[in-house]
């Protein structure tokens, strides 16, 4: 046997090693071609769906119910109402979770965004009372709304616009954390046990389904009011809005050029601090939230 028929045929597999690596590269060309043609096509399904205001208004309420339950758990605990208290640092980081909440639902609202309702339903009752299915519960939502905003991300590369897919890569990266530090404080070990994010929906509006399904939007269960109890403290969290360009609402993309800004929460729907907002340090004394329940002046 020659030395060329040995390279030919020693794979292992009765086939020529020339024959492989033609079959593998194009089975790679076609794979790569199967991806760039699904990716846009995913994207122009999402677009036919969906419309920026909705998905606006859906995340408005999402994070207004984000402020909510995390308000309610933090009275709990102050309450002693858990099976097991949080700890101090636990008290720090949903503490932290509530006014990052609350800094995504003031940058939304300032796009636009308006509230499908203020009047969220817990499962179970239990959820405020056994500390392991409060942690679960958080860790659970949080990653329900990353998938969402996988979901927004396609309908905003459909649209060409990259203003929002960076604003909603910067919220949900900030939830993955979220979802993070409460499977740990759940008992998860490693609690970073996901590769990717999981994409659940193919839109948004299947994400609002899914808690409506669940029973935290229009639910039988306990009822918890935005923004729920306790004011709210932003003094250890930084960069409070987006970062880079200026991100419209708007069906047109602002000019890559303008200057971040944000527009007034309109009166009745936002929790507004007290003190202008610092961003690019942490820690401090920064000034505390004084929530307003929805319709109030």
């Amino acid at each position: 046997m020659t030395t060329e028929g040995t390279s030919e045929t020693a794979t292992g597999t009765g086939f020529p090693r020339r024959t492989l690596l033609k079959s593998a590269t194009a089975l790679g060309a076609g794979l790569a071609l199967a991806r760039a043609e699904f990716l846009p096509s995913m994207a122009a399904d999402a677009a036919t769906a969906e419309n920026i205001q909705d998905i606006l208004d859906i995340t408005v309420t999402t994070e207004m119910f984000g402020v909510t339950i995390l308000g309610a758990g933090l009275e709990s605990n102050r309450m002693r109402a858990f099976n097991a208290p949080f700890t101090d640092a636990e008290v720090a980081v949903v503490t932290a979770a509530r006014a990052q909440e609350q800094f995504h639902l003031n940058f939304f609202q300032s796009l636009g965004g308006k509230p499908l309702t203020g009047t969220f339903h817990l499962p179970t009752p239990t959820i405020l009372t056994d500390r392991t299915m409060f942690f679960n519960t958080v860790q659970q939502q949080e990653g329900r709304e990353v998938a969402a905003q996988i979901a927004a991300m396609l309908t905003f590369v459909s649209l060409s616009r990259a203003d929002l897919v960076k604003a909603s890569f910067q919220y949900a990266a900030e939830e993955a954390e979220h979802r993070l530090v409460a499977n740990y404080a759940a008992g998860a070990r490693p609690a970073n046990n996901i590769a990717f994010a999981p994409m659940l929906y193919s839109t948004v509006a299947a994400y609002l389904a899914n808690l409506q399904q669940l029973g935290i939007i229009g639910g039988s269960g306990p009822a918890l009011t935005f923004p729920g109890p306790g004011m709210i403290d932003p003094s250890n969290v930084i960069e409070r809005t987006p970062g880079g360009v200026s991100v419209s609402g708007t069906a047109s993309a602002p000019s890559a050029t303008a200057a971040p800004s944000r527009a007034a929460s309109a009166p009745g729907t936002a929790v507004v601090p007290n003190a202008a907002p610092r961003t690019g340090a942490g820690g401090g004394s920064g000034g505390v939230f004084v929530p307003r329940r929805l319709g109030d002046g």
